[in-house]
């Protein structure tokens, strides 16, 4: 099994969409009232908002790929304006979908791996998420070294309010 990253551009952009809103439906509709998960997709994963986030020098936007499947997304921010508190070098994992067929067989520990490799390329010294209170990614993300830094919440409309509990977590290069 080979995992590869391929940077998104305006050519694979659509792919990257469709598999971005694929996994996220996948693994949270439950978040959301009438398990519409509409607010997010409209805040990160359209074309206008994809659009710009290739066009910004700061992100980085790459599909997952298995032995030349796509397997899920990966976006990253550097020097995000709300880690500064945490170092003025850092870079955020906004997200890390997969598709619910490819959980669970390495390939998001293989990403993090990844991410570590641009975090050190690029002289940051702390990489930093936002994850769910509750579920199996808040484990599998302190498994791979992140630590518990502090309470946060969705902010989007319709999220119910039982599942707006976030954590902020961060791991130290």
């Amino acid at each position: 099994m080979q995992i590869t990253f391929e940077p998104v551009t305006f050519v694979n952009m659509a792919q990257y969409i469709t598999i971005g809103i694929q996994s996220y439906r996948e693994h949270y509709l439950h978040l959301w009232e009438k398990q519409d998960p509409y607010p997010f997709i409209q805040a990160h994963l359209t074309k206008d908002v994809v659009k710009n986030a290739i066009q910004d020098p700061r992100q980085l936007l790459f599909l997952i790929m298995r032995d030349k499947e796509p397997t899920g997304i990966l976006n990253l921010t550097f020097d995000a304006k709300k880690g500064l508190f945490l170092s003025q070098n850092n870079l955020l994992l906004n997200k890390l979908y997969l598709l619910k067929k490819f959980s669970n067989l390495g390939i998001g520990g293989q990403t993090l791996k990844f991410v570590d490799a641009i975090a050190k390329k690029h002289a940051k010294d702390i990489v930093w998420l936002y994850t769910m209170q509750k579920g199996k990614p808040l484990e599998f993300y302190k498994k791979y070294g992140y630590r518990i830094i502090k309470e946060a919440q969705i902010k989007l409309p319709h999220a119910l309010e039982r599942e707006k509990a976030m954590w902020l977590m961060a791991r130290e290069i």
